[in-house]
C-alpha cells in the first residue's frame, strides 16, 4: 500500500511539475512574442468575472455531453453486431469513416437549417466523437484471446454468450482509451457549432473576442475550454484505471486484433480472391453510404436549394462544357489539401510514436509529458490556430504545426495505453532471461501494440484531413478547406456538396490503405497464421 501511495504521489507531482514547466515557458515566451502570459490571463478572468466563463462553459457542455453520450451508444450499437456477424463490419466501418470525415465546417450550415435549438451543436459533437468510439470499441471487442472464445463455444456457449462473458470485459482498456480521446473531441465539435451560430457558449465568447481583437480574452477562453475538456479527460482516466487493472494479467495473442487475419492474406489465386472480396465489401459499403445520403435528405426535409443528392453531384461534375473545368479545379484544390494533410500526418505519427517509445523506456518522461500533451489536445484547435498564426505565419510551417497537433494526441495516447497494458507474464519472461526495457519493447510490447498502432492510424488519418482543412480555412487561404467555406459564403451548394463528397471519399480511401497496411504487417508478424 505504501509503494502504491508513493507511486500515486510521484504521478501527481509529475503532473504538477509538467504544468509548472508549461506555465514557466509560456511566461518566458511573452518576452519575445506579443502574447499575454498566464498571470495576465488570470487577471483578465478576474476582471471579466469567473461567472462569465463558467456559464459559457456549461452552455458548451450542455451540447457536448449529449453528443458524446449519443456517439458512445451509437458506436456500441454498431460494433456489437459487427463483432457477432463480421460480414457487417466493413459496411458499418465505412459509414463510420464517412460520418467522421464529413467536414464539420461545411456540413454545419446544413445542420443549422435542418435542426432546431441545440440540435446542430449536439450533432456536431456526436460526429466529432463517433468514429473514435467506433474504432476503439471494435478494437476492444476483438482484443480477447481466441482460446477464450473457443472455450466458451466448447462448453456449448453461443456467440452472444461469448460476447457478454469474454469480449465485453476484454474491450474495456481500448474502450476507455477511445472514451478519453473522444471527450475533448466532443467539446471541439460543440464549439464548432457555436462558431457557426449560437447565442451562448465558449465558441460565442471566442469568436466575439477574436472579432474585437481582444487577445487576452481569446487566450482566457482557450484555457477555460481546455479546463472543461480536462475534467472530462481526467474523470474518464480515473474510472478507466480503476476498471482495467486486471488487463495486464490477460494472456497475449499477437493475432487477436487483426481483421485481416480472419480473411487470410495468402499467396497466388487465394490472395486475389481476398482482394476481390474486399473490393466487393467496399462497393457494398459505398452503395450503403449513397443510400443513407439519399435517405437522410428525404427524411430531414432539406430543401432542394440547400441539399444535393448523389445524382445532383454527379450532374454537377459531368455537366457538358463546365464539367471538366469543375473537375480540374477540385482536383487542384485536392492536390494542395493532400500535400498539407500528408506533412501533418507524418509529423503527428512520428512525434507520437517516438515519444511513446521513449516514455516507455524512461517512465518519468511519460509523467512529465502528461501535462503538456493534455493541454495541447484539450485546447480546441479552432481557438489555437489564430495564436499559432502569430507564431508561425501563414506558410507551410502553420500547416505542419496544425496537422501535427491534431494527429499527435490519438497516436501517443493509444500507443502508450497499449504499452501499459502489456501482460506482466510476457515482461517477466523477458526479464528472467536477462532482457532489459529495450528488449521488452522490441520483442513484446511493439508487436503486441501493433493492432493499437493501426487503430491509432485509422483515427489519425481523417484527423489529418480535418487539420489540413482548418489550416487552409484560417491560415493559408488555399486548398479544399478555403474553397469549402467560400462555397458556403457564396451559397454555391453544388460546389459545396461536390467538395464534401470528394473530401469524404479520399478520407475513406486513406482509411482503406491503413487497413491494407495492417493486413500485411500482421500477417508478416504472425508468420502467416490466420484464424
Amino acid at each position: 500500500m505504501t509503494m502504491r501511495r508513493y507511486g500515486n504521489l510521484r504521478s501527481v507531482l509529475a503532473w504538477g511539475g509538467s504544468f509548472g514547466v508549461v506555465l514557466l515557458l509560456w511566461q518566458c515566451a511573452t518576452l519575445v512574442v506579443a502574447l499575454p502570459g498566464p498571470f495576465a490571463i488570470m487577471r483578465r478572468i478576474g476582471t471579466d468575472g469567473p461567472a462569465l466563463y463558467w456559464n459559457a462553459g456549461l452552455a458548451t457542455l450542455r451540447c457536448a455531453l449529449p453528443g458524446w453520450a449519443g456517439a458512445t451508444v451509437a458506436a456500441a450499437l454498431c460494433a456489437l453486431p459487427a463483432t457477432m456477424w463480421p460480414v457487417l463490419a466493413s459496411g458499418l466501418f465505412q459509414l463510420g469513416v464517412m460520418s467522421y470525415c464529413l467536414p464539420s465546417l461545411a456540413i454545419g450550415p446544413v445542420l443549422m437549417i435542418v435542426l432546431d435549438g441545440d440540435g446542430p451543436r449536439i450533432m456536431l459533437a456526436a460526429l466529432a466523437s463517433f468514429f473514435t468510439m467506433l474504432v476503439g470499441t471494435m478494437t476492444g471487442l476483438r482484443a480477447c484471446s481466441p482460446s477464450q472464445t473457443v472455450l466458451v463455444t466448447a462448453f456449448g456457449g453461443t456467440a452472444l454468450q461469448a460476447l457478454f462473458r469474454v469480449r465485453l470485459r476484454a474491450a474495456l482498456p481500448a474502450w476507455f482509451a477511445a472514451l478519453r480521446i473522444s471527450a475533448s473531441a466532443s467539446v471541439l465539435g460543440a464549439m464548432v457549432g457555436e462558431f457557426l451560430g449560437a447565442e451562448h457558449g465558449l465558441g460565442v465568447l471566442l469568436i466575439n473576442a477574436q472579432q474585437s481583437l481582444d487577445l487576452s480574452r481569446t487566450c482566457a477562453v482557450t484555457l477555460v475550454s481546455a479546463a472543461f475538456a480536462g475534467v472530462l479527460y481526467a474523470g474518464v482516466g480515473i474510472v478507466g484505471y480503476a476498471c482495467t487493472r486486471w488487463a495486464r494479467d490477460m494472456p497475449l495473442d499477437l493475432a487477436r486484433d487483426s481483421e485481416a487475419l480472419r480473411a487470410g492474406w495468402t499467396a497466388g489465386p487465394e490472395r486475389m480472391r481476398v482482394l476481390l472480396h474486399g473490393a466487393g465489401r467496399l462497393a457494398g459499403a459505398t452503395v450503403l453510404a449513397l443510400g443513407a445520403w439519399w435517405l437522410v435528405l428525404r427524411m430531414s426535409g432539406v430543401t432542394p436549394y440547400v441539399g444535393r443528392s448523389p445524382y445532383d453531384v454527379l450532374l454537377y461534375l459531368t455537366d457538358g462544357a463546365e464539367g471538366p473545368s469543375r473537375i480540374s479545379a477540385i482536383a487542384g484544390e485536392l492536390g494542395i489539401t493532400l500535400q498539407d494533410m500528408a506533412v501533418g500526418l507524418v509529423g503527428g505519427i512520428v512525434a507520437g510514436l517516438v515519444l511513446a517509445v521513449f516514455s516507455q523506456l524512461w517512465p518519468p518522461l511519460h509523467r512529465l509529458l502528461a501535462g503538456p500533451v493534455f493541454i495541447m489536445q484539450a485546447i480546441p484547435l479552432i481557438a489555437t490556430t489564430p495564436l499559432l498564426i502569430l507564431l508561425f505565419g501563414r506558410g507551410e510551417a502553420i500547416v505542419v504545426t496544425v496537422g501535427t497537433i491534431v494527429t499527435f494526441f490519438p497516436v501517443f495516447v493509444t500507443v502508450s495505453q497499449s504499452f501499459a497494458q502489456t501482460p506482466r507474464t510476457a515482461l517477466d519472461l523477458i526479464s528472467a532471461n536477462g532482457g532489459g526495457r529495450v528488449d521488452a519493447l522490441r520483442k513484446v510490447q511493439v508487436p503486441a501494440a501493433l493492432p493499437s498502432i493501426f487503430a491509432a492510424l485509422r483515427i489519425a488519418a481523417p484527423l489529418a484531413m480535418t487539420g489540413a482543412l482548418i489550416a487552409e480555412w484560417l491560415a493559408t487561404g488555399r486548398g479544399m478547406g478555403y474553397m469549402l467555406l467560400n462555397a458556403v459564403s457564396m451559397s454555391d451548394y453544388d460546389g459545396l456538396w461536390a467538395r464534401v463528397t470528394v473530401t469524404t471519399t479520399v478520407s475513406m480511401i486513406l482509411y482503406g490503405l491503413v487497413g491494407l497496411g495492417e493486413v500485411v504487417a500482421m500477417r508478416a508478424l504472425t508468420g502467416g497464421r490466420a484464424r
